[in-house]
C-alpha cells in the first residue's frame, strides 16, 4: 500500500524549488504541485514508505518557513487514492537544450510582475515560461524563465530590482529534475 504526502506552502515560488528537492531525494510521483486560492501552493506526493519518508524530509527542509502545514499517510487507506490527483506527466519544454535553470518570481501585484517579467526578459537571454495573473491567488502573480544558469540568474536580479518591495519570493533551480524541467505546475 503506498504512502500519500501532502505539503501546504506559503510562497508559490518556493513550492517549485521543494518539488525538485523532494524528487531528487528519492523517487516519488508527484500527484499535484500547483498555486492554489489565497495565494498558496499544494504539493501532493505518492510513493513506497520509506522513499516517501525521505522525500517529505527534504521538502520540509527546503520548504523552511514557508511551510504552512504537512501531512504524511505512511499507509493511506485505499478509499483516498481515487479522490486525489492522478501522477502528474512532465510536458512543455523538457526538449528544450537551452533550459538548464529556472526561475520563478512571486510578486505581490500583478503590475509587478509584468514589469518584473520584461525587464528579464531584456536583460538576458531567457525564455519566460508560465505566468500566473490574480486570479484564484489571492491578488498576488508570478512568472518563471529559463535559460542558462549565468542568464536565469541575471535576469532573475533584473526582476528583483524591478519588483523591489513588491517581490514575495524569487527561487533558482540550478537543474532541475525531469519532472519539474518539463512543467512548472501540475
Amino acid at each position: 500500500m503506498p504512502a500519500l504526502g501532502v505539503l501546504e506552502l506559503s510562497l508559490i515560488a518556493r513550492g517549485v524549488v521543494v518539488t525538485d528537492a523532494a524528487l531528487k531525494k528519492a523517487p516519488v510521483s508527484v500527484l499535484a504541485s500547483r498555486p492554489v486560492s489565497g495565494g498558496y501552493f499544494l504539493i501532493v506526493f505518492r510513493g513506497d514508505v520509506a522513499e516517501l519518508e525521505e522525500s517529505m524530509a527534504a521538502a520540509r527542509e527546503r520548504a523552511g518557513e514557508g511551510l504552512r502545514d504537512w501531512l504524511l499517510l505512511p499507509y493511506a487507506e485505499p478509499q483516498l487514492w481515487p479522490l486525489v490527483p492522478e501522477p502528474a506527466r512532465a510536458a512543455g519544454w523538457q526538449d528544450d537544450d537551452g533550459a538548464e535553470s529556472v526561475a520563478v518570481v512571486e510578486t505581490a501585484t500583478v503590475s509587478a510582475a509584468l514589469g518584473a517579467a520584461d525587464a528579464a526578459a531584456k536583460t538576458a537571454d531567457i525564455v519566460l515560461r508560465d505566468m500566473q495573473l490574480a486570479s484564484g491567488i489571492a491578488g498576488k502573480a508570478f512568472f518563471s524563465m529559463t535559460g542558462i544558469l549565468s542568464d536565469v540568474e541575471a535576469a532573475a536580479e533584473a526582476a528583483r530590482a524591478h519588483a523591489g518591495e513588491r517581490l514575495l519570493s524569487l527561487e533558482i533551480v540550478a537543474s532541475p529534475v525531469d519532472e519539474v524541467r518539463g512543467q512548472l505546475i501540475w
